[in-house]
């Protein structure tokens, strides 16, 4: 097993593995097998909105991702985030590509296990420094709030959104996310909660005067920085204190609707 920082970024260059298992378990939102995994980790992601950002992907252990979204599995790790294919929603991951590729090498054994192939407690270590990105597919909230903690304690950034953040269980992950909000009222009740929110908008719908700026490494702001950059999205741990809009992207915004 490694046992030292130095001995894990090698293995993590050498390619001896493609990333790191952050859980394996039962998910925080039904129970069912859930993983999350972490990659990009010593190579850049290509993501040209997020920058250089490690990537997490939380998916059902034991079913494809792309088998879960048709089945309505996915609810294990995307609750009940009405973008959901099933809600015929609008999300914009395309599960075919990085999170059924992440889930096949996972089923190879191409990521190294805490407490099997590596010391958990190097995490912290593995990404200091680091801007970190809690779902890059499914809701943080799947995952224990302290696997999520101990990885971004010495963190540069940190992005993480979620649709659960109604519920109570829910509640200490607005330290780490954006509450997720699909209209005006969505932000204003996760707001008296204590929540910060990202608010998808429709193209005709104004942004809220003093409490909402637009996504600046959004199209409609002209791509003006990345999320590395920005560092806004990351719930009350972040410096900024307003809220973020952005207009519904992706190749399913056609869907979109702002809920009444």
């Amino acid at each position: 097993m490694i046992t030292t920082i130095d001995a894990l970024r090698a293995a993590l260059r050498k390619k001896t593995y493609a990333g790191v298992v952050l859980y394996e378990g039962p998910s925080k939102i039904d129970g069912q097998p859930i993983v999350a995994i972490a990659n990009r980790i010593e190579k850049n992601s290509t993501n040209g909105k997020t920058g250089a950002m490690v990537q997490t992907w939380i998916m059902r252990s034991d079913i494809a991702p792309t088998d879960a979204l048709k089945s309505g599995d996915d609810s294990s790790v995307c609750g009940n985030c009405p973008h959901r294919p099933a809600n015929n929603g609008s999300c914009y991951v395309l599960v075919f590509q990085a999170p059924r590729q992440t889930w096949k090498s996972y089923q190879e054994g191409r990521y190294a296990r805490p407490g099997v192939d590596f010391d958990r407690a190097l995490l912290p270590a593995l990404f200091a420094g680091k801007a970190f990105r809690m779902g890059s597919y499914g809701d943080p909230t799947a995952v224990p709030f302290q696997i999520w903690r101990a990885c971004t304690l010495n963190v540069a950034a940190i992005n993480g959104y979620s649709h659960q953040w109604r519920d109570p269980r829910f509640s200490a992950f607005k330290l780490l996310c954006m509450a997720s909000a699909d209209n005006a009222q969505d932000m204003r009740d996760a707001h008296a909660m204590g929540w910060r929110t990202f608010r998808v908008r429709g193209a005709t719908e104004a942004l809220t005067k003093g409490v909402e700026v637009t996504c600046p490494a959004s199209k409609e702001a002209g791509y003006r920085t990345s999320c590395i950059d920005c560092r806004a999205c990351g719930g009350l741990s972040a410096k900024a204190k307003v809220s973020i809009a952005i207009m519904a992207h992706g190749s399913t915004a056609n869907r979109f609707a702002i809920a009444a």
